[in-house]
């Protein structure tokens, strides 16, 4: 199964028998048989005709909506998954303190852990003495987990490690021309915070379809307060995930010129292009600095490449795709509900 991305700016999906077809000015652009999607992304001023929104929605294709600058916007789902009990277990174990301590650890020691092994991979390369002791800042920090009484400390650490980490990241970066200096981000004020912000949401989106197959409530979480239209499950889940599916392919884009700097442009340098149109000038003025048309494709291309990357999965002894490996995960996840394991973040290697 696949993910079909809309980037082309005016562009209107349409049904036509069993495919999907992306038209643009009514002349056919791409189509794809609805059996081999998954789900549908829009990007920015991409519309769907009422017969593919009745279509997308009689066949269960989650389709998702976000700005032409990667922010999220929403999603049109077919149904809420049909496992009451399942969610009313979720309300009732997220409310347990114990569970949601031990649980919030899991994450972040998960985290902490594949931060650590960027860091030290990158630093094989070209040792550095104060990545070094951001490798060793980290494990400390992984041990010092075991005694936090609440879910707040719990963060606290993760927040202290995050600071760790960010600050050796530019030490990372090979070309002279792109720098980074720290994580900043509504709005991200360079291209790798740009990059790092586009793939935290492709990434939360991806869980969230993982999260919706499993029939599990995205907004009830253990680390992530509960707040009006928080999917704080959902950024649970991709806690671990963050420094092995985004944060090295970033590195590795920049590194490689995969991405460059003329993939960027900021707003006040140039006119609103013409894929423009259906955003607002105010939130054009929003972001200092944007990724291009071309470099987004790129960007999605190469995100989609990581998730189909087969690794192996030691719970199941097998190499699976990181796609896969997330819905496992979310599995082990209902079964850490159910009292039938304990939830263990998947570790790289």
């Amino acid at each position: 199964m696949a993910i079909l991305y809309v980037t082309e700016q005016g562009a209107t999906i349409v049904k036509r028998g069993e495919r999907l077809v992306v038209e643009k000015m009514r002349k056919p652009i791409n189509w794809v048989h609805a059996f081999k999607i998954e789900q549908v992304v829009l990007m920015g001023a991409v519309s769907v005709s009422p017969g593919a929104i009745a279509f997308l929605l009689e066949r269960g294709i989650d389709t998702v909506f976000m700005s032409i600058y990667g922010k999220y916007r929403g999603r049109l789902i077919s149904q809420f998954g049909k496992n009451v009990e399942l969610r009313m277990l979720q309300f009732q174990k997220i409310s347990d303190p114990e569970f949601a301590l031990e649980t919030a650890k899991s994450y972040i020691r998960g985290k902490l852990y594949n931060c650590r092994v960027l860091l030290r991979r990158y630093n094989q390369e070209s040792p550095r003495e104060d990545v070094a002791a951001a490798v060793h800042y980290l494990r400390r920090t992984m041990r010092q987990l075991d005694g936090c009484p609440s879910v707040e400390s719990v963060m606290g650490m993760e927040g202290t490690g995050a600071a760790a980490y960010f600050g050796c990241l530019k030490h990372l970066i090979r070309v002279e021309d792109i720098t980074f200096e720290n994580r900043n981000r509504r709005p991200p004020k360079d291209p790798v915070n740009v990059l790092l912000s586009l793939g935290y949401t492709l990434l939360a989106n991806a869980v969230h379809t993982q999260v919706n197959v499993a029939g599990l409530d995205p907004h009830a979480g253990c680390l992530h307060s509960l707040e009006y239209g928080r999917p704080s499950l959902i950024l649970d889940l991709m806690e671990e995930f963050r420094p092995i599916l985004v944060d090295s392919l970033v590195l590795t884009l920049i590194n490689k010129r995969i991405i460059r700097t003329t993939d960027f442009y900021r707003p006040e340098d140039r006119e609103p292009a013409a894929f423009d149109f259906a955003e607002t000038e105010p939130n054009r003025e929003e972001y200092p600095i944007i990724l291009a048309h071309e470099g987004m494709r790129t960007f999605i291309t190469q995100f989609e490449g990581r998730l189909n990357q087969k690794v192996l999965y030691l719970p199941k002894g097998q190499r699976l795709s990181y796609r896969a490996i997330l819905l496992e995960q979310v599995r082990l996840w209902v079964r850490h509900l159910r009292g039938e394991e304990v939830y263990v973040s998947f570790t790289s290697r």
